[in-house]
């Protein structure tokens, strides 16, 4: 299936502008930050804490949601996550968790090569820490998810670390090979220097492979891979992880790469991944 790269930049620009953010009053997601140090700049964040949180009775599983291109911590789309979790947990369908949104700029959830930003640094080794020293957390219990070029990064960091993640949700990622990176990023190649070599280290093809032997350690590690209108970029994922005997549950919808649509059409699965991960 050959995909149109001008619909896929149409659509993904009527998803960026189609609805507004929500004001800081408004947002279930509160702002945080992570102080500068003398290793990193400031790190903002956006933080959902469920009910119970006030009182302090537990350690909570956490949940990483990364948005997708130029995106934001607190957009539309991560409202939606976040209504949709509290939602679910006030009414006892998953348990009660701790929801983190990284702020990832463009969304490429890597380290950029010029170094601007290092988001995998201030993720794995700022904002997880962070996150487990300032709250009541569950660490055995930390999932990843993400939409669109935040699937694909949560597909990546679930990949290359899995001893800090139990489970990965990909909502339709954008897991491309690096010729349509060329071609749909526009000047962003930029961001991997134009390499090949360090996009490809960049891919959860690869670092799935070679930590097989830890994720399968991990007898409860779980993977769920929504796909629409990006499906064929999953193909490629697909194959490793059946190579590698890697479980996994995939479903594919009919959706175009539309936000609203591929978020309730797995609504029930997520939900039902959701209640065994965090259990």
């Amino acid at each position: 299936m050959k995909l149109s790269i001008s619909f896929i930049v149409s659509t993904l620009i009527g998803l960026l502008f189609s609805s507004p953010l929500l004001s800081q009053s408004q947002s279930l997601i509160k702002q945080s930050f992570v102080p500068a140090t003398d290793e990193h700049d400031t790190i903002r964040f956006g933080l959902l804490v469920p009910p119970s949180y006030k009182d302090k009775v537990k350690n909570y599983p956490v949940i990483f949601y990364l948005h997708g291109l130029n995106g934001h911590y607190a957009d539309w789309m991560a409202q939606e996550v976040a209504e949709f979790l509290i939602l679910n947990s006030k009414n006892e369908v998953i348990p009660e968790h701790i929801v983190v949104f990284p702020d990832g700029g463009e969304g490429f959830w890597t380290n950029h090569y010029d170094g601007d930003p290092l988001l995998e640094d201030e993720i794995i080794k700022y904002l997880i820490p962070h996150i487990d020293q300032s709250y009541p957390t569950d660490k055995e219990k930390r999932l990843i998810m993400g939409w669109s070029a935040g699937g694909a990064g949560a597909l990546y960091l679930f990949s290359k670390h899995p001893e800090y993640f139990k489970g990965v949700i990909s909502l339709d990622g954008s897991n491309m090979p690096w010729e349509d990176f060329l071609s749909f990023q526009g000047n962003r190649p930029s961001i991997v220097k134009d390499s090949n070599y360090y996009y490809e280290n960049c891919s959860p093809n690869k670092w799935i492979a070679e930590n097989r032997d830890i994720i399968l350690e991990k007898q409860d590690t779980s993977l769920l891979l929504a796909a629409a209108f990006l499906a064929p970029y999953q193909q490629d994922f697909l194959t490793v992880l059946k190579e590698e005997g890697i479980p996994f549950y995939y479903k594919e919808s009919t959706c175009d790469h539309e936000f609203g649509c591929v978020f309730s059409d797995i609504g029930q699965d997520l939900l039902i991944f959701l209640s065994r991960s965090l259990e």
